[in-house]
């Protein structure tokens, strides 16, 4: 009997491999355990660590194949996360001029799934939002910037268009630098398209109007700002002009 391909997914996906015949890791691990997985070829996909896939591959030795995990390197400056398991994106690099590639990476226990479960079998829009987002502030302080960590980023316009569902398989991110441009010393425009592409087929587009502005400048702005609307939310000349 010849052997099947099987995606092994992580638990937060386990609707997903029961929708195609998959299984997640605990799965995967009582069937090989128990030697009742058939010839098969597992494939790892979106939610597994590189743990749990020694582990299954440990388990399935002489009893199915197995695609070697892919040790990717994350991402670890510019995206804002303190812990590695926020960080979406990996082995990050530049295609060709103004245009940059990375591989999706979703880890199990990610802040966007921690409390999220909308029924479906597929990725959580939120997870691709956070993938574009983590791109452009990457490409930003890596490739833009003249001072890794002097400048923040900040966003004032996303437009995002999910033209087909995300599924928790391998995918890439790319993104484009459309406009590169400098107010002044202290402030970088960027406006940037980002793609999330799966199996050769584009699954969403954002589109980007953002700043990063001198760390000090934007400081000064912020505090003026909050000055600004703590006076409006609790001046009562304010509320009663409502």
């Amino acid at each position: 009997m010849p052997a099947h391909t099987i995606p092994v997914v992580g638990r937060p996906f386990a609707r997903f491999a029961a929708l195609v015949g998959g299984l997640t890791p605990d799965a995967a691990l009582t069937a090989l355990r128990g030697r009742t997985l058939g010839p098969a070829h597992l494939v790892p996909g979106q939610g597994v660590t590189a743990e749990e896939w020694s582990d299954i591959e440990a388990a399935g030795a002489g009893a199915v194949t197995a695609d070697p995990f892919l040790c990717r390197e994350p991402v670890r400056v510019g995206v804002h996360q303190r812990d590695p398991r926020n960080v979406l994106i990996a082995d990050l690099e530049p295609v060709t001029d103004h245009h940059w590639r990375a591989a999706i990476v979703i880890h199990p226990e990610s802040a966007p799934l921690a409390d999220r479960d909308n029924g479906t079998a597929h990725v959580p829009g939120m997870v691709e939002v956070e993938v574009g987002l983590q791109t452009a502030m990457a490409v930003a302080e890596q490739y833009l910037l003249p001072r890794p960590g002097a400048f923040d980023f900040t966003s004032n316009r996303v437009e995002i268009a999910f033209e087909a569902f995300m599924f928790p398989l391998q995918a890439v991110v790319e993104l484009h630098a459309d406009r590169v441009a400098w107010s002044g010393p202290e402030v970088l425009e960027l406006d940037a398209t980002a793609q999330i592409h799966q199996g050769g087929r584009r699954v969403m587009t954002m589109r980007f109007r953002s700043q990063a502005f001198e760390r000090g400048l934007l400081a000064g702005l912020e505090r003026e700002r909050a000055d600004a609307v703590l006076t409006r939310t609790t001046d009562p000349t304010f509320l009663e002009q409502r």
